[in-house]
């Protein structure tokens, strides 16, 4: 029986995608808002290293070579102290939430790596009078949606009030006549005690939530004062009803 053999050349191929992809392996990595971000490629370049986004590679963010380095947009830098050493990675100074995207490390026309970037989710307590208004930072200005979840509410997944697509706010009747949205804060006056919840801003395009926030009303100074003022009265009731009892006797 004649034994099986692979002909070289899909030998060569097989180890060519090995590498290929053991290069190109993505990376995932999260920072909170506004914080530095540095997306990580060592790899030993002697030519020209550069990073684009993954869905556009003619815009170059920043590149280095021997001589030094260049941030082609601002908040995009590379080290050449770094790339001498085998160091391309990108530090992006201030993530945003508009700068989560997937980037692509070069040396030439190599595609070296790929990385994620991503904003871990915001938290903000919101406390607020009655009447007042609430305003929401939604961060992007298109693909995203608020979800509301009541604070008595037994729904776990809350519902959708309002939605925002290439800048137009589209909410349900019950939220439209009181919002309005102004580059990227919705508003929505006039707030109540049964508006008190979660508001949620989740971006559809990645199903992440980008803010999270927890309303509660604040106290007025009037309500202080009415509820101060009834353990007086209640002491004054008390004492008329004692009087008008022994005026009895």
């Amino acid at each position: 029986m004649e034994s099986c053999r692979v002909p070289h050349h899909v030998l060569l191929l097989f180890i060519l995608m090995f590498i290929t992809v053991s290069e190109s392996a993505s990376t995932a990595v999260w920072v909170k808002f506004n914080q530095a971000a540095d997306l990580p490629c060592e790899y030993k370049c002697s030519g020209l290293a550069k990073w684009t986004p993954f869905s556009n590679q003619s815009d170059v963010l920043a590149e280095c070579d021997q001589t030094s380095c260049r941030s082609l947009m601002e908040g995009f830098k590379m080290s050449h102290d770094r790339y001498l050493k085998r160091d391309l990675t990108l530090t992006i100074t201030a993530a945003d939430f508009n700068k989560r995207n997937t980037y692509t490390c070069w040396c030439g026309d190599r595609d070296v790596n790929e990385v994620r970037l991503s904003i871990e989710m915001l938290t903000s307590p919101e406390k607020i009078k009655p009447c007042e208004d609430l305003k929401l930072d939604l961060h992007v200005s298109e693909g995203v949606k608020v979800i509301y979840q009541g604070e008595d509410s037994a729904d776990p997944h809350g519902e959708e009030i309002c939605s925002v697509d290439k800048s137009s706010l589209h909410c349900t009747d019950e939220y439209r006549r009181r919002t309005s949205l102004s580059n990227t804060v919705l508003t929505l006056r006039g707030v109540n005690f049964t508006d008190r919840g979660l508001y949620i801003v989740r971006d559809t395009g990645n199903n992440e939530d980008l803010h999270t926030y927890e309303v509660s009303m604040r106290e007025t100074h009037s309500n202080r004062q009415q509820e101060s003022a009834r353990p007086v009265w209640t002491m004054v009731l008390i004492l008329l009803v004692v009087h008008w009892l022994l005026c009895l006797l």
